[in-house]
């Protein structure tokens, strides 16, 4: 790499210059603000170091010399248009919509991202009371912005993500993937079965008893549902097509196509509906979103203490606790059997605990 660089004194600091060559251009980095004094200048002189090096390592291994020098908000947005090509739609928006809590980074030069930029910002968020999972999943959608930066492009060469610290609210660790026990889920079928919530009241119960996702609900058409022998076909799911329209579209993985059975109690009560939508579908809702957030809404005001995927989290519960077969219990999850071991692990220490006991009567 061709460079120059010198340090000088500017409005009352040193600031270091470096001058370096990229193609057939000539580009230019300054920083200011080191003290004048001899500590200042040493710091100013490591630092300009860093960044020749990473200069140097960033010409050697980037194929698209233009990518140098490029700031976040910049790179971010080439990363949308990239994510637009590969990703499901709902994907795009969630980056997005993590972005703009983190604008005020767009400034500032990719590479220059600090640790400490990002803290600060978690900082706030922490101070404006936001739930702690809700910010570790900002950051952890944030790091993989940066991870794209790092792993394809070579434009830097550790995420500033890596290190950032979270304030952990134990009553949110304690409620996370919450499973209902049968009174609370019966109360909760029963207030939702009449009044003015009534319209979630199946939503609710087929989340309950066949265990699906929310997108797969609101994805069911009525030819999906065969109460004769009381199976429900997961085929397709109810999502975001693009940034304005929902509609059907294909599944999370291949795992997540599936033939679930459908428990008498909620087979009756399929059997019973009469009046369908021209559409086939069985729900009508606009947008899971919209349908998620009334819920959990809901929820909170009712101080139900659950939420909507959580309900999916309480059929699976029920399944294992009752002896299902992890690999059984899995397919009616639309799981890989090694994700649904590692999520309800705690439950199967449950199972072995009371196989303990019945041993050790037996014995």
């Amino acid at each position: 790499m061709q460079y120059s660089t010198s340090i000088r004194k500017k409005d009352k600091s040193y600031q270091y210059i470096i001058t370096y060559k990229v193609g057939n251009d000539w580009k230019t980095k300054s920083k200011q603000g080191f003290s004048l004094n001899k500590e200042g200048k040493k710091n100013a002189q490591e630092d300009m170091d860093k960044v020749v090096l990473q200069l140097k390592k960033q010409l050697k291994n980037n194929t698209d010399i233009n990518m140098v020098g490029i700031t976040f908000g910049q790179f971010a947005e080439k990363h949308i248009e990239h994510l637009k090509l590969y990703k499901e739609t709902n994907t795009v928006v969630s980056i997005r919509t993590v972005l703009n809590h983190f604008i005020s980074l767009n400034d500032i030069e990719l590479s220059r991202v600090s640790v400490l930029d990002i803290q600060l910002i978690v900082d706030d968020m922490t101070r404006s009371k936001l739930k702690s999972n809700v910010i570790k999943d900002y950051v952890c959608k944030l790091g993989s912005v940066f991870a794209y930066a790092k792993n394809e492009y070579k434009l830097i060469y550790e995420s500033p993500t890596e290190n950032v610290s979270f304030k952990v609210n134990k009553e949110i660790l304690e409620t996370c993937k919450r499973a209902l026990n049968k009174s609370e889920s019966d109360k909760l079928l029963e207030d939702f079965k009449e009044g003015k919530h009534e319209k979630y009241y199946l939503v609710l119960l087929i989340a309950l008893t066949c265990g699906l996702r929310l997108g797969e609900i609101l994805g069911l058409t009525w030819d999906d549902i065969d109460t004769k022998n009381s199976i429900m076909k997961v085929n397709k799911q109810w999502k975001r097509v693009n940034e304005d329209d929902y509609n059907f579209g294909t599944l999370k993985s291949k795992n997540s196509y599936r033939d679930i059975p459908i428990p008498p109690k909620t087979n009756t009560i399929l059997k019973a509906i009469t009046i369908r939508n021209m559409n086939g579908r069985v729900f009508n809702f606009k947008s899971t979103g919209s349908v998620s957030n009334c819920l959990n809404r809901i929820f909170k005001i009712g101080e139900y203490n659950i939420t909507v995927h959580e309900l999916r989290h309480t059929y699976a519960t029920i399944l294992i606790s009752n002896g299902v077969p992890f690999k059984t219990a899995a397919y009616f999850l639309g799981h890989t059997v090694e994700q649904t071991m590692k999520t309800y692990s705690h439950v199967n220490e449950d199972m072995i605990k009371k196989a303990t006991s019945i041993i050790e009567n037996i014995f």
